[in-house]
């Protein structure tokens, strides 16, 4: 039985591309949950029937990183493709999976599919880059993030680009060299959904490293995520997101927003309630 988590989510993957059902199965516990499909599968033989039923689509998922995230969950990120039962028609999807691991068994997984139509990251840092590569970087990427908030609501984006590309997330970006945290979130908020900002108190602060099946760094991120209010433009969606939407917090749960996503949002609320804006700015 494998103990080491990459090697566990490693057999899983490895056995569901087999389609080999009973051995994707004995990798959960008995009352393992699977979140992946429109209701929660409660228990191994509910799970099961979940992979049965992804496995009877012909459904194919080649990993593209795997990592230990700051929720404490093994996250697997992937390409694939299945086909429409109905018509016989293949499609190209893409998703991750979130894999909760106990005593080398998986406990809980949480899955989110969507499809493959966005633009792919660039593979290696072109030739004389001054601005380092997102994928495989030679250090640490500082990035900057916001909950704005405006009556009550929540700016939310549906990201482009990895890592999370077709995910819906908080806006937000890299910061620039020579740039201030506050001139590059006021920066970054413009270019993705269109808003003028004022910045206020830091909600958190974490870092998010993400591996390739071999375990090389395929990216590093150290975010700072910002509560912010708008103080002009209209609310669009640049270059870099798909969709930008106001989002009330109690409405979050359709948008299947990762873990950490909703507990940031969430202690942005509670902060906000209390924070004093500068007076004159509207």
């Amino acid at each position: 039985m494998p103990t080491d988590p990459f090697e566990l989510v490693r057999r899983w993957f490895q056995a569901f591309n087999a389609g080999d059902l009973e051995a994707v199965t004995a990798l959960y516990h008995e009352d393992a949950t699977n979140d992946a499909g429109a209701v929660i599968a409660r228990g191994r033989d509910a799970v099961r029937q979940e992979i049965a039923d992804a496995l009877s689509r012909s459904a194919q998922r080649h990993v593209r990183m795997i990592a230990r995230v700051e929720t404490g969950a093994m996250h697997a990120e992937w390409r694939g493709r299945e086909k429409n039962p109905e018509n016989g028609e293949v499609t190209t999807s893409a998703g991750y999976d979130e894999f909760w691991i106990e005593d080398g068994l998986i406990r809980r997984q949480r899955g989110v599919l969507h499809p493959l139509n966005f633009q792919t990251e660039e593979e290696v840092a072109p030739v004389n880059a001054t601005r380092p590569s997102r994928q495989y970087p030679g250090q640490p990427i500082v990035g900057v993030g916001a909950v704005i908030m405006h009556d009550g609501k929540v700016v939310l984006v549906k990201r482009r680009f990895e890592p999370l590309a077709g995910q819906w997330s908080l806006p937000g970006g890299r910061l620039e060299l020579g740039e201030t945290l506050e001139a590059g979130l006021t920066r970054e908020m413009l270019e993705e959904t269109g808003l003028e900002i004022e910045v206020g108190p830091i909600v958190d602060v974490f870092d998010r490293i993400l591996l390739d099946p071999e375990r090389k760094v395929r990216y590093h991120y150290v975010l700072i995520d910002y509560l912010c209010r708008p103080t002009g433009g209209a609310l669009n969606h640049g270059s870099d997101v798909a969709a930008a939407e106001l989002v009330r917090p109690e409405a979050l749960e359709r948008y299947r927003l990762t873990p950490k996503a909703t507990s940031v949002i969430e202690k942005a609320v509670a902060i906000a309630r209390t924070y004093q804006w500068d007076k004159g700015v509207h």
